[in-house]
């Protein structure tokens, strides 16, 4: 298995290309390209073709496109190959190596990035040459007129004769000085030959106080329509297009407007790029995807199926509906990030932000960090942050429907904001909430009713990190600078004379913890408590004793491996950022700066490990991760995105009432993996030809199977039909499915 998704952001978009063939969406994370063809839509990414991850600026021409990257990386994409260009990225220069802009001069494309401009000839796929007009430049455009290469940078317009030779010497720049004095030596982002004009940008700081300005005949003129907030310029079809905060105009050679999109099917654009294909408007648009259209009134998004923003902080799964908090915190400290909740069901994105939803202002709610789904209704949703906000409820998966806060529930507000923490449902659909305040465990009935829990006088104020709700009921919270506090409220609500509450410390004997901050909880199939702590790994293993054990009887313990024989912690004083426990009982540990473990069911054998450097994990800096348990798909939020992959563990059904294989049939062609899912936990599992004969037998991780097509002596499976037999542990074996093979 093994399948790689990235899942980026349509909405953070660095461009806008086309080829012959398609038209390619940039966005920081990935490619969103348009077959011309077929109509069809597709990703393209570092798990299927892309060299990075960082996109910062495409162009295209003919049936090239090329890719920039933040890190200086290029890729080039032409018909069935995509070539990795990495020598800007490895060049020894240091610094900031992005790249901003290309511009196409035949087989020359001129790279434009934050150490100089870089020539490079595509058909050698070589870089050829470098050029500094000035010390240290960082350069934005570059566009040719009048065999002059014109530049804009951070330091004004710098130009030098395309024809000289030695362009990689800055003497033979110079800065032009034929401009207003404001302008020279300004920011200047945008730069574009058109027709007789050159037309360039004048870039501020401040919102819609951005010039366009053209020589035309070597005079300076402003563009009528200043002051703007513009975002690209670019020559199409013998028209200006701009691109611009509230939408894209064409332009005449006479600058005079031809047509206008100040609308996307009723939603307001902020297209950062767009180009005119057959008259039409395409823009890659920071509010509605990638879009095209004639006008205001004939326009539509071709794609906007992604998450709203790229920023992850936590998830929770229940029966495919995926939910991610897209806010986060640094050092518990707010990041202010406004950029919701992101649900994923059925291949579709569903967003609540400022921008959809009345209950969620832009002014009162920042940093969500924590969602959760219903199990027994994966349309009813929760989510909070660390902010004004409060608690969102979602009854019909799609619009927030109540709002709680201190004036309508146990909610507790301190130095301003309602801070929210966690979320989890219990198996009754109340709903427990880590809330930091004197009684930092609250919990809401299905009926409305809230109710409040002290945790002990340690635990008031302090900031509550994570909530566990265990296979008896009991509720485990990690605490900042507490530790971790087990409660029972005894099956008692209303009632707190029953309540218990024991403190798992650092000290030996009273937890025996790697650490007082704990970050991560996990209760695997044995019952066992696996605690990650921004100091290490450690299992409670005996949970059950925790309220009525004595001194030692409630600790938890490391797990010692041998490594060149020395005896060591497993994951030794790694930050443990993140754990979850998949089908097949194995554990999934993220970390802070070192990726993903995945281990054996004890934590003894190292399964696999997944980073930025071996795998399309986009950071190593994981926030959380969890499991759907139905797919055994494990989804990854980091620093960077959302990221996934399709495992060979999914949750085992003893009644083997839903078993699947695919691919079904395998065809000639296919040379991948087979898997079979819907069997029982770790079930026997055998298949045969219809004679009988055992080709292949293992034993399921959790319900899933996974088998590479080949027989027990190596050789692939013949034409025919195969079956699929299985049996649980104690169960009697039964045929559960048939597979067959065309070759």
């Amino acid at each position: 298995m093994q399948d790689w998704r990235i899942h980026f952001s349509a909405f953070n978009t660095a461009g806008i290309a086309e080829s012959e063939e398609s038209i390619f969406m940039a966005c920081s994370n990935g490619l969103v390209e348009y077959s011309l063809s077929d109509n069809s839509v597709s990703m393209l990414t570092a798990a299927n073709g892309l060299s990075d991850l960082g996109v910062s600026a495409i162009e295209g021409k003919g049936n090239v496109v090329i890719v920039g990257y933040a890190n200086g990386n290029l890729d080039v994409i032409e018909p069935d190959l995509i070539t990795n260009v990495p020598w800007i990225q490895k060049s020894e220069i240091s610094g900031d190596k992005a790249v901003n802009n290309f511009f196409f001069d035949g087989d020359i494309i001129y790279v434009c990035t934050n150490i100089g401009l870089v020539v490079f000839d595509n058909d050698k796929k070589e870089i050829k040459d470098t050029y500094y007009p000035y010390d240290n430049p960082l350069i934005y455009d570059v566009t040719i007129f009048n065999d002059t290469i014109y530049t804009a940078t951070d330091n004004g317009i710098y130009k030098a004769s395309k024809n000289s030779s030695f362009l990689n010497d800055k003497n033979q720049w110079t800065q032009e000085s034929n401009l207003p004095t404001n302008l020279v030596g300004a920011n200047i982002e945008q730069i574009e030959s058109f027709g007789n004009k050159l037309m360039f940008t004048y870039n501020t700081t401040d919102f819609k106080s951005d010039s366009l300005y053209y020589f035309e005949n070597s005079v300076l003129n402003a563009y009528s329509g200043n002051p703007i907030e513009v975002n690209a310029i670019r020559n199409d079809d013998d028209k200006l297009l701009l691109s611009l905060y509230g939408g894209s105009e064409v332009l005449d050679e006479n600058l005079v407007q031809e047509s206008i999109i100040f609308e996307v099917q009723g939603n307001f654009p902020n297209p950062q790029n767009s180009l005119l294909k057959d008259g039409e408007i395409w823009s890659g648009d920071s509010r509605n995807g990638m879009t095209r259209g004639f006008n205001s009134w004939d326009t539509k998004s071709i794609f906007s199926n992604s998450p709203f923003s790229d920023g992850t902080y936590r998830i929770d799964i229940q029966f495919g509906t995926v939910l991610v908090a897209g806010g986060g915190l640094n050092n518990l400290q707010n990041n202010f990030s406004r950029n919701g909740v992101y649900k994923f069901k059925d291949e579709a994105w569903t967003n609540f932000n400022h921008e959809n939803q009345d209950s969620m202002s832009f002014d009162t709610n920042w940093d969500f960090v924590s969602v959760v789904v219903n199990p027994n209704n994966t349309d009813d949703l929760a989510f909070a942050s660390v902010s004004q906000g409060g608690l969102m409820v979602v009854k019909d998966g799609i619009n927030v429907t109540e709002v709680f806060d201190e004036n309508n529930s146990s909610l507790e507000r301190v130095n301003g904001n309602i801070v929210i923490t966690d979320l989890k449902y219990d198996q009754l659909g109340n709903l427990w909430v880590l809330n930091k305040g004197v009684e930092p465990l609250k919990m809401l009935t299905p009926e409305g009713q809230w109710y409040s829990f002290t945790l002990g006088s340690a635990a008031k104020n302090q900031h509550p990190y994570k909530l566990m709700i265990d296979n008896d009921g009991v509720k485990w919270v990690g605490i900042n600078q507490v530790g971790l506090v087990a409660f029972s409220d005894g099956g008692t609500f209303d009632d707190s004379s029953d309540d218990q509450w024991k403190t798992l410390s650092a000290a030996e004997g009273y937890g025996n913890l790697p650490s007082i901050l704990v970050k991560s909880l996990a209760q695997d199939v044995d019952g066992e408590i696996w605690i990650g702590t921004d100091f290490g790994l450690t299992v409670l293993y005996n949970p059950s004793n925790v309220f009525d054990g004595g001194f030692g009887e409630y600790d938890s313990n490391p797990i010692l491996i041998e490594v060149d024989g020395e005896v060591e912690k497993l994951l030794g004083e790694s930050d443990i950022s993140s754990i979850t426990v998949d089908g097949g009982n194995r554990k999934w540990i993220g970390t802070s700066g070192s990726g993903v473990f995945c281990l054996s069911p004890d934590g003894t054998e190292e399964i696999y490990r997944y980073t930025k450097e071996n795998s399309p994990l986009v950071s190593n800096n994981i926030f959380d991760i969890r499991t759907d348990l139905l797919t055994g798909e494990t989804y990854f939020a980091t620093e960077s995105g959302l990221v996934s992959v399709r495992t060979d563990a999914s949750l085992g059904d003893p009644e083997f009432s839903n078993v699947t294989v695919f691919p079904n049939p395998v065809r000639p062609d296919y040379q991948g993996p087979i898997t079979v899912q819907g069997l029982g936990y770790q079930s026997d599992v055998k298949v045969t030809d219809v004679s009988g004969n055992v080709v292949f037998k293992t034993v399921s991780n959790g319900g899933t199977v996974i088998w590479d097509g080949k027989t027990l002596q190596g050789e692939r499976a013949k034409s025919g039909v195969y079956l699929v037999w299985s049996a649980s542990v104690t169960g009697k074996g039964r045929e559960v499915a048939k597979i067959l093979f065309i070759n």
